[in-house]
């Protein structure tokens, strides 16, 4: 007698869904976040999706106890590759302008030729120039 699994689903779909999921979630954290801390403010940033063909983006996490965050983030970042090329975010998906605790997505179209390195720079939060985090495109 032969006996059927709960779903009906062969053994040999199931090892490469899992198989698939396993790729899919370590290309999603191949990346590791960079922690910048001046002025009151520690901004931790982490690509989302960083190849190149695709859209850029980028969960950012902002934290202060005494820095009110109210920068529009569209208009304080920018990211440059080594090609020299430089691209400007197409959106912010994330917790709105005010507060000590922000977080969201930071979005950039998608890299143009085949960039080695990506570097994000974040402008003036909290009277800091320029916060520089730099990948290398894998």
């Amino acid at each position: 007698m032969e006996t059927k699994n709960k779903w009906n689903l062969k053994p040999v779909w199931i090892v490469m869904s899992l198989a698939l999921a396993l790729v899919f979630l370590s290309s999603a954290y191949a990346y590791k976040s960079i922690t910048n801390r001046e002025n009151a403010v520690t901004l931790d940033v982490q690509p989302e999706q960083l190849a190149n063909g695709q859209p850029v983006k980028f969960m950012v996490k902002m934290s202060s106890h005494s820095v009110d965050l109210a920068e529009d983030m569209l208009a304080v970042s920018e990211l440059k590759d080594d090609t020299g090329k430089t691209y400007q975010p197409v959106n912010w998906n994330g917790s709105p302008p005010g507060g000590h605790h922000r977080s969201g997505t930071l979005e950039f179209p998608k890299l143009e030729g085949s960039p080695k390195k990506v570097t994000l720079v974040i402008r003036n939060v909290s009277e800091v120039p320029e916060r520089i985090f730099q990948w290398d495109v894998k």
